[in-house]
């Protein structure tokens, strides 16, 4: 198991029900100026085949093609 003094300043590990921005379970969560995001570990920026599981539009992208956070992506479901 993991200890608080093993991550670094601005990470924590997920607790259950946290998530990632591609909707998978998050194994660690970031702490930003935007607001905590999880991460699942996959670096693949979720299946792009599938619809945005926060939104279901199409998957979000920045301008330069990489994965984006959704705007209605929330750490945890429910959560505002």
């Amino acid at each position: 198991m993991n200890r608080l003094d093993d991550f670094e300043p601005g990470q924590r590990p997920a607790e259950p029900g946290d998530r990632c921005t591609c909707g998978r379970h998050a194994v660690l969560v970031f702490s930003t100026v935007n607001g905590s995001i999880g991460w699942c570990g996959v670096s693949d920026g979720g299946d792009r085949s599938e619809p945005c599981p926060f939104c279901g539009a199409e998957r979000h992208q920045t301008a330069w093609g990489d994965p984006a956070v959704c705007p209605q992506y929330r750490l945890r479901a429910g959560a505002s």
